[in-house]
């Protein structure tokens, strides 16, 4: 198999000397859009009451402008999509959200959702034209930093830096933002579960990397990446990469990976870490002793019955078509927190809620979510689209090792799915994006590597 490089760069790679030239200064040029996108992802400041789309952040701004790059690249060459299947895949969803503005019951929303879904596929279109022609080595790097762009506020938020504070919070007293000290979490990214979901994309790769080329700064900052999650302490997350290790671990029966021996005992050695860091994190924070005995009781187990409960009952009241993308359905919550965690009473009377109650309306379930706002046969083609994105990694893991771990890591982000709603936090489904853009670009560095001819190597 024999890959053909990009337009972009066909002028220049056939032939030697000056051409050649040119092609090694173009990829190595400086990447300052990149890291603007990066630093703005890892702390996204928002501004709020702005008209249909109430608010929009630092991030958002710089999409649209990439938007209209890609958009005038058109004029010179197609728009890099980076794996054909991938990107298909990735622009279910927002097909699906288009369509169902001819049933929504409360288009703004709907359109909210359309505008934050070609938001993501900017966000990884935009990393994928970004990154090409750069090498593996260089990804990774963008990928150590983003990481350590996205620990350190969080890091300044416990130790309570001024303006590292949570935002949007009633006040010190509230419960919301006292709970943000009890765990690891982001001052603009939002709670620990919101962090950990970000972080937990890029640890295995990290690891993976570090370990197999040997590099300590990458290693370093895998272990780094993994103890953050950790301090999260978000059950969710890390239950998801238990259940992906089980369910990846039979794919790998037979296969042996030489350059990743030994990667287990890191892997035990960080975890045993992160316990470690738990406990100091419980010892020394009090705000993490009243978590953890708040976490023993009964009352999560019950909020997530009535979610579930609340999802089967909206689903029921529409199951063919849903109330539209963004609209949580014909089921109204009497009572409800901003998280939409608390459930308790329900009643059919769509007319009392307000499109704001149905946005934030979340049952921690992204594929019961698709189902409340599409129905079920289109919810489930959208929960497969997303499934399906890490299949393609996986069908590319005989050919490099590095796409079994990439695969792995989008696991881990599906399973995730089952107990959170993080795919449909309107920052969190752009980052998820932006992720898969930086592993796919990653990934077609490292096999064109492998392919380049002798003598050829790519561009630092």
């Amino acid at each position: 198999m024999s890959m053909q490089p990009s337009s972009q760069y066909a002028a220049y790679l056939p032939g030697p000397g000056i051409a050649t030239t040119k092609a090694s200064a173009w990829a190595a040029r400086p990447r300052l859009a990149l890291m603007g996108v990066l630093v703005a992802a890892a702390m996204p400041l928002r501004a709020h009451s702005l008209p249909l789309i109430s608010s929009a952040s630092i991030l958002d701004a710089l999409l649209l402008i990439a938007a209209v790059t890609l958009f005038l690249d058109l004029a010179f060459r197609p728009v890099d999509i980076g794996y054909p299947p991938l990107f298909l895949l990735l622009s279910v969803p927002l097909i699906v959200s288009i369509l169902s503005f001819s049933w929504s019951a409360d288009r703004p929303a709907t359109l909210r959702v359309v505008i934050n879904y070609a938001e993501g596929l900017v966000a990884y279109l935009f990393m994928v034209r970004e990154l090409e022609g750069v090498s593996a080595d260089r990804i990774v790097t963008y990928i150590k930093r983003y990481s350590y762009l996205v620990i350190i506020p969080a890091v300044l938020l416990l130790l309570h830096v001024p303006g590292f504070e949570p935002r949007g919070e009633a006040g010190r007293s509230s419960g919301d933002y006292l709970r943000n000290f009890s765990r690891l979490s982001h001052p603009v990214i939002g709670a620990s579960n919101n962090l950990a979901t970000v972080l937990a994309f890029f640890a295995p790769i990290l690891l993976y990397w570090g370990h197999t080329r040997r590099d300590r700064a990458v290693t370093r900052a895998g272990l780094i990446t993994l103890i953050a999650i950790g301090l999260t302490l978000s059950r969710g997350i890390l239950l998801a990469f238990v259940l992906a290790a089980l369910l990846y671990l039979p794919l790998r029966a037979g296969r042996r990976d030489p350059a990743g021996r030994g990667l287990a005992t890191k892997i035990a050695a960080a975890v045993v870490l992160g316990a470690v860091a738990i406990g100091v994190f419980y010892a020394v924070n009090a705000p993490t002793k009243n978590f953890f005995e708040s976490r023993t009781s009964a009352v999560n187990v019950n909020q997530r019955t009535e979610l579930l409960s609340y999802s089967f009952a909206q689903i029921g009241a529409n199951p063919v078509l849903g109330g539209g993308a963004g609209v949580a359905g014909n089921i109204a919550p009497m009572q409800s927190n901003t998280d939409g965690v608390s459930l308790d009473l329900y009643t059919s009377a769509p007319a009392t809620v307000s499109s704001a109650q149905r946005a934030r309306i979340d049952v921690h379930n992204a594929y019961l979510q698709q189902a409340i706002f599409y129905g079920l046969p289109l919810g489930l083609l959208v929960s497969l689209a997303l499934c399906g994105t890490a299949g393609v990694f996986l069908a590319r893991r005989r050919m490099v090792a590095l796409a079994g771990v990439i695969a792995y890591a989008l696991m881990v982000q599906l399973i995730s799915f089952l107990f959170e709603g993080s795919f449909e936090g309107t920052l969190l489904r752009v980052l998820f994006y932006l992720s898969i853009g930086m592993a796919t670009a990653l990934l077609r560095s490292v096999e064109r590597q492998q392919e380049s001819p002798a003598g050829v190597r790519p561009v630092a």
